[in-house]
């Protein structure tokens, strides 16, 4: 579901370049002050977790908020795709397909990122430090890493395969960039001292959506199937395979884990969820007793929202509490901090403890 659906975006975003209108700014310094997590009545809300502080992307900016809900920036401007990634104390709201990149902080600083061509992806990473996917002319794509003075110190250009995304290292020396090529896909590793690659690895017949960087120095890919672990020249080292289940949603942001939500079938519901070490070995799992709408992990613990229920538990997937009550109205659950849980609705947000 997930891989048929990125093939499907990226390949418009390859083709098509949208004109964005450049809007206005507004700060919260005057007037009364808002409610906590008062959201924009927009429309194709993104949210992402940091630290126990929120960032919000919609159709018509960009919001931050403090682990106390208060408003610490609110950008308005115009967004068709909304996209966000955060990393290292900053958030990116852009435009997928589009030339609109805002990054800011969370002490309330934000700059415009100028970018050539449409924007295919872009990433965060642990320092700080900006990745972005752009098509080119004449090449199925370009990434460009930014430093945090956003200075663009890198660029690679792919004459073979349509780039979908790119990471870099925490530690800003290492690039693995993620292309859908025919018949398969290919992960290529770069180090930033150098326009050498010094590793590909390709999966024929298997298309991967997502990749990141793990502690050791290796890159974990992720497709419907596997998840493949590489070393940093694009050797592999290690798998974990999902026994004949197909990938439904996954987080990557737990503390040393992955966690999977898995199917029975390519288009079917939830029917296991698993946490999985970086070394590709099984830390825990369990069967839903219902449907899974969203999940969201933070630190060493798991939340799942879905059959009116908000059930919570550590990296082993053993319980460590539910609640079942009215949940009417809520969008998703994200889990800011331990036992903190934010539950969105349309145009507003919530804190509540479990």
């Amino acid at each position: 579901m997930l891989v048929i659906a990125a093939v499907a975006v990226i390949a418009a975003l390859l083709f098509v370049v949208l004109l964005l209108q450049r809007g206005g700014r507004a700060s919260t310094g005057t007037g009364a002050e808002p409610e906590p997590y008062t959201l924009d009545s927009s429309a194709k809300q993104v949210f992402r977790a940091s630290e126990g502080r929120l960032a919000v992307a919609s159709s018509s900016g960009l919001q931050l908020f403090d682990e106390n809900g208060s408003t610490v920036l609110h950008e308005i401007f115009s967004l068709t795709e909304p996209g966000l990634t955060v990393g290292g104390g900053y958030a990116a709201a852009y435009d997928i397909g589009g030339t609109r990149l805002c990054v800011a902080d969370f002490d309330g600083s934000v700059e415009d990122v100028e970018v050539s061509g449409s924007i295919v992806s872009t990433a965060l990473n642990g320092s700080g430090w900006l990745t972005v996917v752009t098509d080119a002319a004449g090449y199925k794509g370009r990434v460009t890493v930014y430093d945090k003075d956003r200075n663009a110190v890198y660029e690679w250009y792919s004459g073979k395969g349509y780039v979908m995304n790119a990471a870099l290292s925490d530690s800003g020396d290492r690039l693995a960039v993620l292309c859908a090529e025919e018949g398969g896909s290919a992960v290529h590793l770069f180090a930033l001292d150098s326009e050498t690659e010094r590793g590909c690895y390709t999966a024929a017949g298997e298309l991967f959506a997502d990749l990141y960087w793990i502690d050791g120095g290796r890159v974990c890919a992720l497709s419907q199937t596997r998840l493949a672990f590489l070393n940093d020249k694009g050797e592999p080292a290690g798998e974990y395979r999902y026994d004949g289940m197909y990938l439904y949603d996954y987080s990557k942001e737990g503390d040393g884990f992955f966690t999977l939500v898995l199917s029975q079938y390519r288009s079917g519901s939830a029917a296991k969820i698993v946490t999985v070490s970086p070394g590709g070995t099984v830390l825990g799992e369990t069967a839903p007793d219902g449907d899974v709408e969203s999940v969201s992990v933070c630190g060493k613990q798991v939340l799942l929202c879905g059959g009116g229920k908000l059930t919570l538990y550590n990296q082993q997937m053993e319980r460590l509490g539910q609640v079942q009550e009215d949940l009417l109205g809520v969008r998703r659950a994200l889990l800011l901090q331990r036992g903190k849980v934010l539950l969105v609705y349309d145009y507003s947000a919530q804190s509540y403890s479990l």
